[in-house]
């Protein structure tokens, strides 16, 4: 894994944006899930926010207010203290994903790339500790959820994103169109959920 956020810095800017923002819409339905589970936070302010981060990528002259767009994003994350209910942690780790893919695109935090990508593998790993009874050996245990359906998932998607990332030499709004399709799965996320968007 090491190596893949090794590629995943060399990556340019703009595609090191392209790719936070396919992890966040992979992990959006958890956020909806969440909003809809507890009617608080704010499903359509989020997805605002991650639509102007496409629309700034298929389209160098769009122009986003990020310091206004940052604010209602963190607005809007939820204080996992509010709730007794394991939804919200998910729910967090999305708003943060959006956060982290704005400062991408504002160019002010470039290292912040590897950290969506072990945010939506710790979201996964999470939930498989949540719903699901592991071994107590520690080294059994890192099997268990290295080999485990979603993980495995997860691995392919990422892996396919940055391959399809490193083939566009520029933002091609049609290659754009087609990865944000991809990373948004039907509606279904990364824990295999799905929410009424």
């Amino acid at each position: 894994m090491s190596n893949f956020f090794q590629q995943l810095k060399e990556l340019q800017p703009w595609q090191q944006t392209t790719y936070a923002a396919a992890m966040a819409e992979r992990m959006f339905p958890n956020y909806a899930l969440f909003c809809q589970a507890t009617d608080s936070g704010n499903v359509q302010q989020l997805k605002n926010s991650l639509m102007l981060i496409w629309e700034l990528l298929s389209n160098k002259d769009s122009k986003i207010n990020f310091e206004v767009q940052l604010e209602k994003i963190a607005e809007h994350i939820p204080d996992a203290a509010d709730f007794e209910m394991y939804g919200v942690y998910p729910a967090i780790d999305e708003a943060m994903a959006i956060h982290t893919t704005m400062e991408l695109a504002m160019g002010t935090q470039p290292e912040e790339v590897t950290r969506v990508s072990r945010l939506m593998r710790q979201t996964i790993i999470g939930f498989i500790e949540a719903t699901e009874e592991l071994p107590e050996d520690e080294k059994l245990r890192r099997k268990v959820l290295n080999d485990h359906e979603l993980m495995q998932f997860d691995q392919a998607f990422q892996d396919e994103v940055l391959a399809q990332i490193s083939a566009m030499k520029h933002p091609n709004k049609a290659a754009l169109k087609e990865l944000r399709l991809m990373a948004q799965n039907e509606g279904i996320s990364c824990l295999g959920l799905s929410a009424a968007l």
